[in-house]
């Protein structure tokens, strides 16, 4: 529920920043994916407005923010909400949206706004001092098994389900992801990061009880950067790092096993997207599921695909 309620809050959001809402078609990824998210979040800068988006303020947080936030520098922004009778706070970075705190039903007296205000102090370190926003980085914190958002070893934010990715995916993984991609991007760093330390291994279903129904050949490509967040033709959201494809014509929901033909990896995708559409490729697998059969760098690469049957 609370994925949800961020989800419609991010959307007001976004289509108030960029004035247009996103679509998605799978396509191989362009190598440069970063570079160009980077200039989308400039151009949506330029056009955002944090104090139009928001919904029904909170009388005492905005009045303690309009004191507190005097001692943070202007690139650091916090506004504050209600949405079905739960307050929520939004860190804006240069003027868009990169985190959203959410009420914690058992301690009250940590507000939103005030978990906002303790991150953005955190991240002032690093503007204040010019740093290397390279030193903000994500691993999985075994012990409190939740992704921490780190600044030189320390944590600086925890995502779950009160601290989330301004726009959420539903996937813990990805949000941690693609958080910290936006804090470094925003904060100067030059390159995204692809990997999260100590990440635990995704689980797979059982294979055992799986037939093979079909079997066809060719090449695949894959997609990733460009396409994370939008809808897919299936309805859902793409998660580049979902062990995901899309095919031209089997159903939703249909899982393959793709093996590439050069080195003999394989993984079991799941079928939620059409394409791809470029002549002589079979399937179009997310970047993840590129990545586990070595099949990034090349970009396409020959494949057999078997279709499975429970």
């Amino acid at each position: 529920m609370i994925q949800t309620l961020c989800r419609s809050l991010a959307a007001a959001v976004l289509v108030s920043a960029t004035g247009v809402p996103l679509s998605a078609h799978a396509e191989p990824a362009a190598q440069d994916a970063y570079a160009n998210s980077q200039e989308t979040l400039e151009i949506a800068a330029e056009q955002s407005d944090p104090a139009a988006t928001e919904l029904v303020p909170q009388d005492n947080d905005s009045a303690r923010l309009e004191a507190d936030t005097l001692e943070l520098s202007e690139i650091f922004q916090i506004t504050t909400h209600t949405v079905d009778e739960r307050r929520i706070a939004i860190l804006h970075i240069d003027d868009l949206p990169t985190l959203t705190f959410v009420e914690k039903t058992t301690d009250a007296a940590m507000a939103p706004a005030s978990r906002a205000e303790q991150v953005a102090q955190h991240l002032e370190q690093v503007y204040q001092a010019d740093s290397d926003a390279d030193a903000i980085l994500v691993r999985w914190d075994e012990a409190l098994e939740e992704y921490a958002i780190t600044l030189d070893g320390e944590t600086v934010v925890l995502i779950n389900d009160t601290t989330q990715y301004f726009n959420p995916t539903g996937e813990a993984a990805t949000d941690a992801l693609q958080a910290t991609n936006r804090l470094r991007m925003l904060l100067g760093a030059p390159e995204a990061l692809t990997e999260i330390e100590g990440q635990p291994a995704p689980e797979i279903a059982a294979q055992a009880d799986w037939g093979v129904a079909s079997v066809f050949s060719g090449q695949a490509s894959w997609y990733g950067p460009g396409f994370h967040g939008r809808q897919t033709a299936s309805g859902e959201r793409f998660n580049q790092n979902a062990m995901t494809a899309a095919h031209r014509t089997l159903p939703f929901g249909t899982r393959v096993r793709v093996i590439n033909v050069h080195n003999n990896s394989e993984i079991i995708v799941r079928i939620n997207d059409r394409g791809p559409f470029s002549r002589g490729r079979v399937i179009d697998l997310s970047a993840a599921a590129a990545r586990e059969i070595g099949l990034d760098r090349a970009g396409v690469g020959p494949v057999r695909v078997e279709v499975l049957a429970d």
